[in-house]
């Protein structure tokens, strides 16, 4: 059944990525285009299911069955990362790339994981700077500035 999952998956990622090809990588003004990120999306889909679908077509005797996986086990945990993501959204042009991204990560990290919290800082704090940079000035895609002046 994997095989059948993973050989439909490929034929849609297929025509994903073609369409993606289809579309304009950069703009006039430079800036990364409407197709940079399903080009990006549709080739590593692409390749991570080949692996998998490699990967069942080895495998000879079936996988035992246990209970399946646990979705519900951590109810309240999923309501608190989905309202934080939610507000993310909200806050992403008001406060800006950097200060929404560091807030929403400290928020989650702390949830998930406080034993660490230097480890957490650093994390929440590098992820959003780097990425900011990464977008706005390697890439330059215009991410939202907030209260924070250009730089």
């Amino acid at each position: 059944m994997n095989t059948v999952f993973f050989g439909i998956l490929l034929v849609v990622l297929a025509g994903y990525f073609q369409l993606a090809l289809g579309m304009e990588w950069r703009t006039a003004a430079g800036r990364i285009g409407p197709g940079f990120f399903p080009r990006f999306i549709g080739g590593i889909g692409i390749v991570l299911t080949l692996v998998a679908l490699v990967g069942s077509l080895r495998r000879v005797e079936p996988e035992p069955e246990v209970d399946g996986p646990d979705l519900g086990r951590h109810p309240r945990t999923m309501a608190i990362v989905v309202v934080a993501a939610a507000a993310l959204a909200a806050a992403f042009t008001v406060l800006g790339a950097v200060i929404a991204g560091a807030l929403f990560l400290l928020g989650c990290l702390w949830l998930l994981n406080r034993e660490h919290p230097v480890l957490n800082a650093v994390l929440g704090i590098g992820l959003s700077v780097g990425l900011y940079v990464l977008f706005q000035t390697l890439l330059n895609a215009g991410l939202p500035a907030g209260v924070l002046p250009r730089f």
